[in-house]
């Protein structure tokens, strides 16, 4: 009896020390909200809700997100502000909506790098410091790939783009300034008709999603000179992070790193697939001469690395060098 007394003790013992020891094998999944920039249909947004499929897979007894939606939850501009105030946990965002916190995270869309060429470079690591100091946890890449000009009406050379107005961005911004073209700021969901009743004559915008919203219906022509990145990032409340425990910081980490491969890989295939897409709907791709086309995008880079060093002057030469340029 006194065996049978002591082997019960023994159960209940390493019970209890297994459950102090692992409590997340018994703790609720941490409940986690999150929404993006852009809406969640749009086709650039496909990745993100894929990152958030394969955490909840992967992690179904640890994380739980759920993808609330895009700007119709919070305005792009105001989302930085809302993560920091706890409203939601994790954003799907662009560092340039957030760069006036800080001048450096406009490297983002400078980066001339793969999100995994960034790692071994120092670039991730530098920019995650970076993001702790504005109240966010820097994770990693939702979209990948350029951006491009998109005009009402053909133009054969940089000088012909003077007399246009283009929707603009904080992104194009000094770009566009530096091309000396008429810059109008038109919120996505609102593109479509400012094309439509004439505000504008183009838009700055990647490959995909243009043709889905119908703005090639009355912009039938791009500017098939590519520049800069996409600055998209996964970005967490820092203070929701902080509270996760290391181990798990760490498997996410390490699996967000493999899903950006995946993410590259997608949006390549995808832009691939648009080109033929585009040409097929009337779209017609313009290229300058070749010296017409490097000055093009030595001026879009120039015109950000300006601005930049106007703002963090001490930082430049090291952000240079960690991204690729």
């Amino acid at each position: 009896m006194k065996k049978a007394g002591y082997f019960l003790l023994m159960i209940s013992f390493f019970f209890c020390v297994g459950l102090f020891l692992n409590p997340l094998s018994f703790a609720e999944p941490i409940k986690l909200k999150a929404v993006s920039f852009i809406p969640k249909t749009n086709a650039l947004s496909i990745m993100a809700v894929e990152w958030m499929n394969r955490v909840n897979k992967e992690f179904k007894d640890k994380i739980s997100v759920n993808y609330l939606g895009g700007p119709e939850i919070t305005a792009p501009v105001e989302q930085i502000q809302a993560l920091k105030n706890g409203i939601f946990d994790i954003n799907y965002n662009v560092t340039s909506y957030y760069s006036p916190l800080a001048p450096e995270l406009n490297a983002f869309q400078l980066s001339k790098l793969k999100p995994w060429e960034e790692r071994k470079s120092g670039f991730y690591d530098y920019m995650v410091d970076r993001h702790k100091k504005i109240g966010a946890f820097y994770l990693g890449r939702w979209i990948h790939g350029p951006f491009y000009i998109w005009v009402k009406t053909p133009v054969s050379n940089i000088g012909e783009l003077k007399k246009l107005k283009l929707r603009t961005a904080p992104m194009y911004t000094y770009f566009f300034g530096k091309l000396g073209v008429g810059s109008v700021s038109v919120k996505p969901t609102d593109v479509y008709t400012a094309l439509e009743r004439g505000m504008v004559e183009g838009f700055g915008w990647p490959l995909l999603g243009a043709r889905e919203d119908g703005w090639t219906e009355n912009c039938k022509y791009l500017i098939d000179h590519p520049f800069y990145g996409m600055d998209a990032t996964i970005i967490f409340n820092l203070d929701v992070w902080n509270k996760i425990p290391k181990a798990l910081q760490d498997e996410l980490a390490s699996f967000t790193a493999k899903y950006e491969r995946d993410m590259v890989a997608y949006f390549e295939k995808e832009y691939e697939k648009e080109r033929e897409l585009l040409r097929k709907s009337g779209v017609k791709f313009i290229k300058f001469s070749e010296p017409e086309g490097k000055k093009y995008v030595q001026m879009a880079y120039d015109a950000y690395w300006e601005d930049v060093a106007k703002k963090v002057p001490n930082l430049v030469a090291d952000l240079k060098k960690l991204s690729g340029n």
